[in-house]
């Protein structure tokens, strides 16, 4: 049914005919309006249009290992603890006098003085969900349940804050997420990697796919079959001449917001930049094994090609759907063959690889390099805390008191900051938490963590709740 009011032909709906010339248009690009909305998200923001500054602008790789890495195996041993507690593995002397980590680490033993490990990071989530969203958002859970899922009200992750607050100055998405799967738990999806309240225009851009194999590709960059380059450029002028016949169409809102959709998708599509940095084929065989030959070391190569390309920031999620048969850091059983068969070892060659990459390209002052988990493993083995499956051969949840580490954008390397007690149980010195990370994260940004941003009531918000950036990392006193 069609209505006319005001002199205005519209749709039963009310859409006025322009509307819908223009929506059959860019659907005959291949564009539909889902795709256009999910381009909203993975669009660059070009923050300013005349000038580009000679410095870098800073952007962080965030590798966040679901499950969490054994503190006890890995940064902070214990090899005078009783057995149970101390394990199997041994420590080693690193580059820096007085700092040892596990021996099944040697190429990052060997550049200990380029990265920080914070020894007392410290929270109270002790399933996966409430946990990452704390770990990723800054922002304490409501609940510590396992079925925790994402809804709107959700407090944005860190790509998404920096989408709106520090966007990336070319046509690039501003944040980038990197995983094998969909991440979830009990087929819920998890919360702390989208926007939240900011909404759909900052979430990530997400690349579900391997880039390990030879036919990657990212499909949000790709024209369908049947469209050429020179079609859609065919189509964007036809579009034109429409909106030049129809000048009132600009009267909606609606319409103006999928206009901006449009634009950005087109720009995203149309961008060699993007393309360009999504082109992991064009690193050299050499380089492609130095980081190692698996999905996970891969996606850790691509996020440096683009951050240094102009995105802001990327998450490589090392996980996937809790208790898929994916090898990741959730060891409640074999915690000792698998961390040294399967985990410890790609570990240690790629993020040891993206040290050294990012110091030869110059990159290494610009790009802060976070190495994370969710929490970390319980002090005793077959310690149950959260999981039933822990057996006498593994290691349950643990956040009360676990290691990260941190590299680039100027931190001092070669330090520890924290100190645990003599089991890792609880922390005795410098308790760092999820907003404490959460500001250091934005400080090294540039961003000020005191920043109000607004929601979709326009209600300002805090970006850090509680929290103050561990300032030690950069050599300076800590906030009193």
């Amino acid at each position: 049914m069609i209505s006319i009011k005001g002199g205005r032909t519209r749709l039963c709906d009310g859409i006025t005919r322009r509307d819908f010339v223009r929506v059959g248009a860019i659907g005959s690009m291949g564009l539909g309006l889902p795709q256009l909305l999910q381009a909203e998200a993975q669009a660059a923001q070009i923050a300013r249009a005349a000038g580009k500054s000679s410095k870098r602008e800073k952007s962080c790789i965030l590798f966040f290992l679901m499950g969490g890495q054994s503190q006890l195996d890995m940064w902070d041993m214990k090899p005078n603890a009783p057995e149970m507690i101390r394990g199997q593995f041994k420590p080693i002397s690193t580059n820096v006098d007085g700092i040892q980590i596990c021996e099944h680490m040697p190429e990052l033993a060997k550049r200990a003085d380029r990265f920080a490990i914070i020894r007392s990071m410290t929270h109270f989530a002790k399933n996966h969900a409430p946990a990452c969203y704390y770990a990723l958002s800054g922002t304490a859970p409501k609940r510590d349940i396992v079925a925790f899922g994402l809804t709107a009200d959700d407090y944005p992750a860190f790509g998404s804050v920096a989408s709106l607050l520090k966007p990336a100055t070319r046509p690039v998405p501003s944040y980038v997420q990197l995983s094998p799967a969909l991440i979830g738990d009990g087929g819920i999806q998890m919360p702390g990697l989208h926007a939240g309240f900011l909404g759909a225009k900052y979430d990530p851009l997400k690349v579900i796919t391997d880039p390990n194999v030879d036919s990657f590709e990212v499909e949000e960059l790709s024209l369908p079959g049947e469209v050429s380059d020179r079609r859609l450029g065919d189509r964007r002028s036809l579009l034109k001449l429409v909106e030049d016949e129809f000048p009132l169409m600009a009267e909606s809102k609606a319409v103006g917001r999928m206009d901006q959709f449009y634009q950005r998708a087109f720009n995203l599509v149309t961008s060699p930049d993007a393309r360009r940095a999504f082109n992991i084929q064009a690193e050299t065989p050499k380089m492609r094994e130095r980081y190692g030959r698996n999905i996970y070391a891969q996606q850790l190569l691509l996020a440096r090609r683009l951050v240094e390309s102009g995105v802001r920031l990327v998450t490589i999620v090392w996980g996937g759907p809790i208790n898929a048969p994916l090898d990741y850091w959730d060891t409640h059983q074999g915690n000792f063959p698998k961390q040294k068969d399967k985990l410890i070892p790609i570990f240690d060659q790629c993020y040891s690889a993206l040290l050294d990459d990012l110091k030869d390209r110059g990159m290494i002052d610009d790009t802060l390099v976070i190495a994370m988990g969710e929490f970390g493993r319980t002090p005793r083995i077959g310690q149950i805390t959260a999981n039933g499956g822990t057996d006498s051969t593994g290691r349950d949840h643990w956040p009360f008191c676990y290691s990260i580490t941190l590299a680039g954008g100027g931190v001092q390397g070669g330090q520890v900051i924290g100190k645990s007690d003599d089991t890792t149980a609880t922390f005795e010195e410098r308790p760092v938490t999820p907003e404490d990370l959460t500001a250091t994260l934005y400080h090294a940004l540039g961003i000020d963590h005191h920043t109000h941003v607004r929601d979709q009531l326009n209600r300002p918000l805090p970006i850090v709740r509680n929290g103050e950036p561990v300032l030690e990392l950069w050599g300076s006193a800590p906030h009193a």
